[in-house]
């Protein structure tokens, strides 16, 4: 007869009622991870199992059993919970006799398991319990019809359970009667032991369990197996594997769709069977951080091949070969490096888990194929909107509940990364007789709001090999101490870099210890250079100190300043104003040389027009982010631009008022499919506003006193493979009451279109497209080519609408002393040099030191 296999838990009082559901549904995923054939059922009155349905009970247990009866209400609960089992102990007579079936191969039940320990049992209840808890393993199944007899009949009782690993055999006798008692079967040999129980004054249960002298099997092929006559309750036997005998296992009732809950639940289950099987976990993977940064011609590249060490304490980090751009960044000699972890704060708790309370909301949005198998996916969002979780979709395999995919994006963000979307890739490995799912690959893209800066950050690790449960983890975690890798460890507070220690080891070694050390907080930079511009009559050198500090005054707050001698600019960025989702924000820059602001008619250049320029702005906001995805940003700003007459300006020509003017800057950013969109717009009203210009022309009107300009930006990155990236970047703009000094121009820094002198092109309404791929070639140099294309209308230039494409090469290289070298050559194929003539050439030479 095929036997059903039952485990039943019974929960005691003393916590409060979410607690208690937290801690059952643990234990019942626990125990179906142990146990996933199995069927899981909790003991309770009535009023506990209903408080406990209440919350999502049904989802991990197949069984309810009404302690005190109430078989009026199990019918309402078969209504409301359907495929749950109700049970009522009146079949039973009372609830002792039916925990009394465990030891008896009732069809109903054959295993107890308590949670927490029952509060008063009977001395015999308590020793049958004991005797499960403390010899029988997790993985037996019971034997029907197990050929053993007790001698007397009425002396005792057998039941019998079969390993199902090794198909060993555990044969358990129960006392039932007085006298001697014995037990015969068919074994070459038994391993025995007696469950010796001592009774106290105070009446409580005390068991210990005695090994016997094995017992060998007689020349007939049986052993004899003797209960003692006093102190033992019970007597196991353990035999050998019988190679005929094949265990059967559970029966199949019925089949049925889940709901979302139970899916999550055996998810649990599969997780935690996971857990037992994946001890430890030795990671080689190869992790890529990508970014943009406005002085580098394409994104910034930070590669590390990466092994993560999990299990045997903290879970950490050895990187190794950690390059930025190809230059090999040094860690010093105490191990950290001088780059900050940027990482946004930590969820309150991950999806999926069994948490205190309902953390989120699920939803079954169908089934699909993911890695070639069905997979069910499941949406969840937090049931708290003021909660830092997550919301997204997870594909749960629709066979054995493993995870393998989620897509999620981090909610209420509070620093400085306003956005964080996540998506990994999960393929099995074999675990001993096991399968389990571990990370393929994990993708992160995230828009960092920093100061002065807003940009997008690209995270890419692809996992090489996983070592599970590897022999000598922690040797292989003292050898990455001693060597020259940089260390991390996860904390609670998120990643933390290690520091080497002081000491020294045998023979005057370094010494393998590591200890937390402080967050990198300050990078210091040179950075210089030459820039070619056919707008400038000789090579412009430029120079420059850069400092930025990501946690100004141990405030949280961040500041990045930068001085070249004419040049200077500032930035900062508080990233949470008095602990809530606002940022402050602001920056600010000033040119003290001059330099030519350029008329151009009819596409010629009006030297007699032609002005000296400098310009200055302070810029200030907020900054909101309202979803996971998206968020606002609202400026005041505030520009200034100094004007003078050139060498060649026409007496006739009326030298403008300096450029005041007061605006206002409104976006709103989103993120979606790796893509980056941003629309806004600026309305501004110039003050001290009065004629200029030459009298026979239209330069100045009245209505250009107030403007307004608008648009709206796409971007995206792609890592086509671990050494080569793709950029593509599209910006529409356009405007109302835009003149000489309020249209749009392409800068050398700002606004880029390659090969094009700054502001040779001043636009009124337009757009365009930029494109970069950047090529790792080698270990120590990189390429980068650029293709750009403006299509703008320049009233300068006529009525209608140009283009302007432009194309670009750079290399970067490492140079002495850790200098990361840069050369960049655009070619503007309608740009117009200073002699009238088509093709214009930009060059700029730069060079960087970090420090």
């Amino acid at each position: 007869m095929k036997e059903a296999r039952t485990i039943l838990l019974q929960p005691a009082g003393g916590a409060s009622m979410d607690e208690m559901s937290f801690r059952v549904r643990r234990s019942l995923a626990d125990l179906r991870g142990a146990n996933p054939d199995a069927a899981l059922g909790v003991v309770a009155p009535r009023p506990l199992v209903e408080a406990l349905l209440a919350r999502e009970l049904a989802a991990y247990a197949d069984i309810v059993v009404f302690e005190d009866g109430a078989d009026a209400r199990a019918e309402e609960v078969k209504r409301t919970h359907p495929g749950l089992a109700v049970w009522s102990t009146i079949a039973f007579d009372s609830f002792e006799r039916l925990l009394e079936a465990t030891t008896k191969r009732s069809p109903a039940v054959d295993r107890m398991v308590t949670w927490p320990p029952l509060a008063s049992p009977t001395p015999e209840l308590a020793a049958d319990l004991r005797t499960l808890a403390e010899v029988f393993p997790d993985n037996l199944v019971p034997i029907a019809d197990f050929p053993a007899r007790c001698d007397p009949v009425d002396a005792c009782s057998v039941a019998a359970y079969e390993r199902a690993d090794t198909r060993a055999p555990v044969v358990v006798i129960r006392r039932t009667g007085e006298g001697r008692a014995s037990v015969v079967l068919s074994a070459p040999r038994a391993e025995m032991f007696a469950i010796v129980s001592h009774v106290r004054a105070s009446a409580e249960i005390a068991d210990s369990v005695l090994p016997l002298a094995p017992v060998p099997a007689d020349s007939t092929g049986a052993i004899r197996l003797w209960m003692p006559m006093t102190g033992v309750s019970h007597l196991i036997a353990r035999l050998p594997p019988a190679q005929e005998r094949v265990a059967e296992t559970v029966s199949v009732v019925g089949a049925r769709s889940l709901a979302v809950e139970e899916i999550v639940a055996r998810h649990q289950s599969a997780a935690a069977r996971q857990t037992r099987a994946v001890r430890r976990l030795i990671t080689e993977a190869q992790t890529i951080v990508t970014f943009e940064v406005p002085a580098f011609p394409a994104p910034v590249t930070i590669e590390a091949d990466t092994t993560i060490f999990q299990g045997d304490g903290p879970t950490e980090l050895a990187q190794r070969r950690l390059t930025v751009n190809g230059v090999a960044f040094a860690s010093g000699g105490s191990g950290v490096p001088k780059l900050p972890l940027i990482e946004p704060e930590r969820a309150a708790s991950p999806p999926l888990a069994i948490t205190l309370g309902r953390a989120y909301r699920y939803r079954l949005e169908g089934r699909e194929r993911v890695a070639g198998r069905d997979a069910y996916v499941v949406a969840f969002t937090p049931s708290d909107a003021s909660r830092s979780l997550f919301a997204g979709r997870a594909w749960i395999d629709a066979d054995g509940f493993a995870l393998l995919r989620v897509d999620a994006a981090q909610t209420n963000l509070r620093g400085p990364i306003t956005s964080s979307q996540q998506i990994e890739e999960f393929a099995p490995h074999p675990a001993g007789e096991d399968t389990v799912w571990l990370l393929a690959r994990s993708e992160i893209r995230q828009v960092y709001q920093g100061a002065g800066i807003t940009t997008p950050i690209h995270r890419l690790m692809v996992v090489r090999r996983h070592e599970i449960n590897p022999p000598g983890l922690a040797a292989r975690r003292q050898a990455a101490y001693a060597s020259s890798a940089v260390m991390l460890r996860e904390t609670p507070e998120g990643l933390r870099y290690l520091r080497r220690g002081d000491g020294r080891g045998t023979g005057g070694a370094p010494s393998a210890a590591r200890e937390i050390a402080g967050r990198a907080t300050r990078i210091r930079a040179l950075a210089g250079g030459v820039l070619i511009d056919p707008t400038i009559s000789q090579p412009l050198p430029f120079a420059g100190l850069n400092y930025t500090d990501f946690d100004f005054l141990r405030t949280g707050a961040q500041l990045n300043a930068f001085y070249a001698g004419s040049y200077g600019q500032f930035a900062f960025n508080a990233p949470s104003i008095a602990g809530t989702r606002w940022q402050l924000t602001g920056s600010g820059f000033g040119i003290l040389a001059r330099y030519n602001d350029r008329s151009f008619r009819a596409g010629r250049e009006r030297y007699e027009e032609n002005l000296r320029q400098r310009p200055a702005r302070v810029r200030g906001g907020v900054v909101r982010p309202l979803t996971a995805r998206t968020a606002m940003r609202g400026e005041y700003l505030f520009d200034y631009v100094a004007l003078e007459r050139g060498p060649s300006t026409a007496p006739s020509f009326v030298t403008p008022a300096d450029q005041v003017v007061h605006g206002a800057l409104l976006t709103l950013e989103t993120q979606r499919a790796g893509w980056r969109l941003e629309g806004w717009w600026n309305p501004a009203r110039r003050s001290g506003w009065r004629a200029w210009g030459r009298p026979d022309t239209d330069d100045y009107r009245e209505e250009h006193a107030d403007f307004q300009r608008f648009g709206v930006n796409a971007s995206r990155l792609w890592m086509l493979s671990p050494r080569l990236l793709a950029r593509v970047e599209a910006a529409w703009m356009s405007g109302r009451d835009l003149d000489r000094f309020s249209r749009y121009a392409f800068g050398s820094f700002d606004n880029r279109l390659r090969g094009y002198p700054s502001a040779s092109i001043r636009y009124d309404r337009g757009a365009a497209l930029r494109t970069a791929l950047a090529w790792q070639a080698g270990g120590r140099l990189r390429l980068d080519g650029f293709g750009d294309l403006g299509w703008v209308r320049d009233p300068g230039f006529g009525s209608r609408a140009r283009a302007y494409p432009g194309i670009g090469a750079a290399l970067e290289a490492p140079g002495p002393r850790s200098l990361l070298l840069g050369a960049e050559w655009g070619y503007g194929i309608r740009g117009l040099n200073t002699d009238g003539s088509r093709g214009t050439h930009v060059v700029r030479l730069t060079a960087y030191k970090v420090f």
